[in-house]
Formats: C-alpha cells, sequence, structure tokens
C-alpha cells in the first residue's frame, strides 16, 4: 500500500531559503517586527530575531497620570503600583562597594596599609554617592551653582519608577560627576549590526524654545555636541571620553533577552483598568440617576399637544463619560405652576430598582483580584482591611518578601553599572578613587523579631561560638564593637593581674580548695564533739 507523502508548501520552502537561524528560546511567541518592515506576515519577521520596538512613551505617561481618554479611573492605579514596588525594592537603601577578593593581599606592609585606606575612602564616597540619590534631602550636586533647579526628589527611586510606567529610562554621567536623565523619547540607541547587545553610539535630542536643535552624540572615543537652527549649524563642540566606554546606564524594565526595549508595567493591566472606567462610569450614572428620579408622562395620544401646553421647552447640554457635549430637551417644571397632561395620560416620577450598586461593587472586586493577581502586591499593603484572619495576611508577607528580593537582585544590575561608571569619571581627577569590582548589599526587608533574636544571640554566646566583637555587634548597643570589645578585654585583663600579680592562677586554686577543705574538716570535727 503506497502512503502519500506530503510535500512542504511553497510558503514554507520559501521562508526556509530566506529566514536565517536563531535561537529557538527568544523566538517562542514572538514575531518581532521593525520599522522598516510593513508587512506584518510572519515571513518578513522570519527575517529578523531581534526585537527593536520602542515603547510609545507619551502614550504610557499619559496612562499613567490618568490623562488618558477611556482610562482616567483605572489608570489611577498605575502611580500607586508603581510607588509601592519601588519604594519596597529601594525604600530601605541599598549598599554598594567594594567587592572583597581574597588572595590579593600584598607582600608589602606599607603598600597594604595604603590599599586599604584607598578601598575605605572608595567605600565611603560611594556610600554618600548612593545616599545622595536615594535621599534629595542629601543631594549636593547644585553647590556652587544655585542657578540650577533644585533637586526635589529620589533620583534612584524616580528611575525606577519611571522605567516601569514607561518602560525605559536612561541615566548619563557627566565628566564632573553629576547625572543626568532625559526623556527616553530625546534618547536614540545605535546598536552593533551583527550583536545588538553593545552599544555604538547614543544620541540625544533636545529642541529649545527658541527653535535650535541640540543634539548630544556620546561614542567610546568622544562626544560631539551640535547645535542647529534650521539647517545651519550654529556651533559644533567635540570633548575626548577618557574612560573609554560610554557613561550611559540604560534601565529597561521587562525586557526579554531578544529585545533591545523594555515594557510598560501596565501593558498587561490596559484591559483591567480599562474595565474599571466603564463600570465605575456606569455605577455614577446610575448612582446619579437614582438620586434624581426622571419626570415621565405616560399613555398620552398626542405628545406634541401635551408639550407645547407646557411649554417652554429648553435644551439642557451635558457631558457624557467620554468627554462629548450632548443635547437634551427637557420642560421646565419648576417655572410651570401647573402641569398640564392631555388625554388618558398619566405623570409620575420614574426611576430604576435599587440594588445594582451591589452587583458592581462585587465586579469590582473582581477585577481588584485581578489586580491583586498581576502585580503581586497583597490586599493589606494597599490599606484595605482583610476580612479573613492575621495568618492570610502572613502568607501573603512572605510570598510578597520573595518577590521583592528578586527584584532586588534584578534591579541591582543598573545600580552597581551606574556606580562603576561613575567610579571611572571620578578616578580622572581623584587619584585615591580605586576602580573595581562592586557588589550591591541590601537591608533586610522585615525587622526580625527582637525578643527572638537576643535569645539566639544568647544561646549562641554560652555555647562559645561567638566572639565578643561578633556579640556586641548583633545587640547593636555601641558604635564600635570591636573597639569596645578590645577594651573590655584589656579591662578584664587588668583585673585579673591585680588580682594574681604572679600569673599563677592554678596555685590559687588549689590553696583556694585546701582551704576550703580544711573548713569543712573543722566543720565535722564540731559535729562530732557535740555528738
Amino acid at each position: 500500500m503506497a502512503v502519500a507523502v506530503k510535500r512542504p508548501s511553497l510558503w514554507t520552502r520559501v521562508r526556509g531559503v530566506f529566514a536565517r537561524p536563531a535561537v529557538v528560546s527568544e523566538l517562542i511567541g514572538r514575531y518581532a517586527v521593525s520599522t522598516a518592515q510593513f508587512f506584518m506576515s510572519r515571513f518578513n519577521a522570519a527575517l529578523k530575531t531581534v526585537d527593536e520596538t520602542i515603547p510609545d512613551y507619551e502614550y504610557w505617561d499619559r496612562l499613567r497620570r490618568g490623562k488618558l481618554s477611556g482610562y482616567t479611573l483605572g489608570g489611577l492605579f498605575s502611580d500607586r503600583i508603581e510607588r509601592v514596588l519601588a519604594a519596597w525594592v529601594l525604600g530601605d537603601g541599598v549598599e554598594v562597594a567594594l567587592r572583597e577578593d581574597e588572595g590579593d593581599a600584598e607582600d608589602d606592609e606599607d603598600a597594604q596599609k595604603i590599599d586599604d585606606a584607598r578601598r575605605d575612602y572608595t567605600n565611603a564616597e560611594l556610600k554618600h554617592f548612593i545616599n545622595s540619590l536615594l535621599d534629595s534631602g542629601q543631594s549636593d550636586e547644585n553647590e556652587g551653582n544655585e542657578d540650577l533647579d533644585d533637586v526635589n526628589n529620589s533620583l534612584l527611586l524616580t528611575v525606577m519608577r519611571d522605567s516601569m510606567g514607561l518602560g525605559d529610562q536612561y541615566i548619563f554621567v557627566n565628566p564632573d560627576g553629576t547625572l543626568s536623565v532625559p526623556s527616553p523619547e530625546t534618547v536614540t540607541v545605535t546598536r552593533n549590526a551583527r550583536d545588538y547587545r553593545r552599544v555604538e553610539k547614543v544620541v540625544i535630542t533636545t529642541r529649545t524654545t527658541d527653535g535650535e536643535v541640540i543634539t548630544d552624540e556620546y561614542r567610546a572615543d568622544g562626544r560631539t555636541i551640535t547645535i542647529k537652527r534650521g539647517n545651519e549649524e550654529v556651533e559644533v563642540l567635540n570633548f575626548a571620553n577618557l574612560i573609554g566606554r560610554i557613561p550611559m546606564v540604560h534601565v529597561a524594565f521587562g525586557r526579554s533577552r531578544n529585545e533591545t526595549n523594555g515594557h510598560s508595567i501596565h501593558e498587561a493591566l490596559r484591559p483591567l483598568y480599562d474595565q474599571y472606567d466603564d463600570v465605575l462610569f456606569k455605577q455614577i450614572d446610575g448612582a446619579k440617576l437614582l438620586g434624581n428620579p426622571i419626570p415621565t408622562f405616560e399613555g398620552m395620544e398626542k405628545i406634541s399637544e401635551v408639550i407645547n401646553a407646557n411649554a417652554p421647552v429648553v435644551v439642557d447640554s451635558y457631558t457624557d463619560s467620554e468627554g462629548n457635549e450632548v443635547d437634551r430637551p427637557q420642560v421646565t417644571i419648576d417655572q410651570n405652576a401647573v402641569i398640564f397632561v392631555g388625554k388618558g395620560g398619566r405623570f409620575h416620577f420614574a426611576a430604576p430598582p435599587t440594588g445594582f450598586t451591589k452587583d458592581t461593587q462585587q465586579v469590582l472586586k473582581t477585577l481588584f483580584l485581578l489586580l491583586l493577581d498581576r502585580t503581586g502586591i497583597p490586599e493589606f499593603i494597599w490599606g484595605n482591611e482583610l476580612s479573613s484572619a492575621r495568618a492570610s495576611s502572613d502568607t501573603q508577607m512572605v510570598q510578597f518578601t520573595k518577590d521583592i528580593q528578586g527584584w532586588r537582585r534584578d534591579q541591582g544590575g543598573w545600580i552597581v553599572k551606574l556606580c562603576k561608571i561613575w567610579l571611572q569619571v571620578r578616578a580622572l581627577t581623584d587619584p585615591m578613587i580605586v576602580v573595581g569590582p562592586l557588589t550591591a548589599n541590601w537591608p533586610a526587608l522585615l525587622d526580625e523579631d527582637q525578643e527572638l533574636r537576643l535569645k539566639r544571640i544568647e544561646a549562641a554566646k554560652k555555647e562559645g561560638t561567638l566572639t565578643n566583637k561578633t556579640f556586641l555587634k548583633l545587640l547593636d548597643l555601641v558604635k564600635n564593637p570591636e573597639q569596645e570589645a578590645e577594651e573590655a578585654e584589656a579591662e578584664a585583663k587588668k583585673r585579673q593581674d591585680e588580682m594574681f600579680p604572679d600569673g599563677s592562677t592554678p596555685a590559687f586554686n588549689k590553696n583556694l580548695k585546701d582551704g576550703q577543705n580544711d573548713t569543712q574538716d573543722d566543720q565535722d570535727e564540731e559535729e562530732d564533739e557535740d555528738e
């Protein structure tokens, strides 16, 4: 029996000829189309394996600020989501310091002391740098130049929030060590044609109010600033790049491995926001309707005659939920002393039945549960009162803590990269700065039960598994645990020397024991005599 063999279609064969090989894991569920590909077909998509889609920054910014039509109420969730996640990830700060690498100690003690001094100095400068970025009250970057606009918010928190809301954000390190954060739509990144991960140049385009266009081009070998007025070049400035790398950090939120740009956190939540707007506006309209019953004339044979008899009729204009102006004619009942109804007519106030608000509230609650599931933010963090037991909130908090720990590890990369570039720039003018591998250390998310912690510390000390220095450090009683422990040991040694000048503590113990034995013998003899 012959077996029929199905030959590949012409479409499959053509696509197989022109398509270039790519990593399968990066293509599952993705068909990236560049700006030059006008036809949305899989044939064109198969020719490109890198997704260079740039988010619509203006669209997402209008949504997160409640200015986008159709998302004016649902979009209000966006700001809260960004603030909560940014506050939990960066609210307690982060410590960036030089990584302690073993095996690189110098044989020369003097050289080692100098190296340790430079390391401590660099870590102190990094600490001040991070603190100034997290707390605007500690920022002094405008000191000496009061004409610059004041910093009124935390740069790191703002960058993280904007990257979540818009999808992308860029930070540039200036030659004087200050930072610039341009709007992402003004930044154009040019990548290597064969390796999209390698950035060859970055251009910031700024348009001034007087009609000038300023392009600031960053490259690994230099920087060029061009000022144009129309097609005329007003000024061109060239600068050397002394650190040998583009001083830019790209913060892309939710970016996959084969993508060049990030995604807004509100991308998947947009349909949810839309449903919130629909349900809420309908509930509001229903509440208004119940609060203002509609005058109704029923059973009239000649409606026009009744309208004319109850003139004047005015046209009322109102704005609907979509922002459109709508006209409706109405009889000015309050201006008529008597209302005349035609033959067979009946007048009464009509209102819809009550109870619909409970249904809409249940729908809103269901939508909110979907929001919680998508964002991972527990209900009690939104300020809501839990109807279940406290154990429910504790269970949710355990998972939320794990999520935040993952977020911290994810966000730590760009923070460390920013500090590395900043150190390279600072090292050009400060010989004490050490440029080396960095590491980010995060504080504990939740305060440990102090009573339980004290018991654990005491148990470890009792078993002799903790040194005095570590014991004091864990108790957090003094500012300098190392110095305090050394002084305590010195005082104990001094008291011991005063008690035992010759240092023969074993002999003293023996004499003490003998004395105790003699006393016991005397007591025994006295008891025998009494008997």
